[in-house]
């Protein structure tokens, strides 16, 4: 076995290191903070979600009935400006408003 001698010096400076340590240790032990209760996920509201999709609906509905019926009260002229070089050589295809008929 190999004899392993310390001086004086590494001797001290060991034994002040190792009473830091237990002074760090003391230390951190004492400030800790208290336990931490267990976490818990919030639970969404499902009543109120369902309130808020249903008032985006309504509001949906309500801007699809105004779009019908300026629709269906006056024809519509669509005039194709530009077209886009990627749906071919045709473009899309515009079908013009049925044109009412006077009652006799």
């Amino acid at each position: 076995m190999t004899d392993l001698r310390l001086d004086r010096y590494t001797r001290g400076l060991l034994t002040v290191i190792a009473g830091l340590l237990f002074v760090l240790a003391i230390e951190l032990w004492a400030m800790a903070p208290p336990m931490l209760s267990d976490a818990r996920a919030q639970i969404p509201d499902s009543g109120e979600q369902r309130l808020k999709m249903l008032q985006q609906q309504q509001e949906t509905n309500r801007l699809l009935k105004q779009i019908v019926t300026i629709m269906q009260s006056e024809p519509i002229k669509v005039t194709v400006v530009g077209t886009d070089k990627t749906q071919g050589p045709t473009g899309p295809t515009v079908i013009p408003a049925p044109k009412k008929q006077k009652a006799p």
